[in-house]
């Protein structure tokens, strides 16, 4: 039986979202995911693959949105044989654009975000291993926590920080039908 989120979650699922937003209807529902450090993740990399801050042009090669970084973020690479195989940004105490939620959210501490592993890497505990290397990093600069917003139903990614020893701190619900918007926090 094929999980619900994969429905929505793939180029077709994304199509169809994109459409009504861009006829003005929209909404999101998000889990903000926090982790205290240190926040030791449970499991370690796969023994050949090794984790690094690099330039951004490094990850360009498997399709990382590098246009889209902040100058205040970097970019931690999961590289097998030097090869990249995914990546994630983080920033510290910044100010980000949410687009789904159509809001500015300033976040204490480390925030993760586009975290992405090439399909034929995953479930290898790639994923994993960039966000024990991010939450190492922050520690490094004193960061208190860890902070990652994640979509309802992007599952894979929710269970990646639960099993992380992340916590849901909050939700954050939008929903948008052309000049009429609501937003709840729970």
């Amino acid at each position: 039986m094929v999980d619900a989120w994969r429905l929505v979650r793939n180029p077709y699922g994304r199509a169809v979202y994109e459409r009504l937003r861009d006829i003005g209807v929209t909404a999101t529902l998000m889990s903000e995911y926090v982790a205290r450090l240190p926040a030791p993740m449970s499991e370690h990399p796969p023994h050949d693959v090794v984790t690094d801050v690099v330039e951004p042009d490094r990850v360009a090669a498997i399709g990382a949105p590098t246009a889209a970084l902040r100058p205040d973020e970097v970019v931690i690479a999961a590289l097998d044989g030097g090869s990249p195989v995914g990546y994630l940004f983080c920033s510290l105490d910044a100010t980000h654009t949410i687009d789904p939620l159509e809001r500015v959210c300033s976040v204490d501490g480390a925030y993760l975000r586009r975290v992405f592993v090439m399909p034929e890497h995953r479930t290898r505990g790639v994923a994993t291993a960039l966000v024990s290397a991010a939450c190492e990093w922050a520690h490094e600069r004193d960061a208190g926590s860890v902070t990652a917003l994640v979509a309802r139903d992007n599952v894979p990614s929710r269970r990646l920080f639960e099993h992380g020893g992340f916590e849901t701190e909050r939700s954050h619900l939008y929903i948008r039908i052309g000049s009429i918007s609501a937003r709840r926090t729970f």
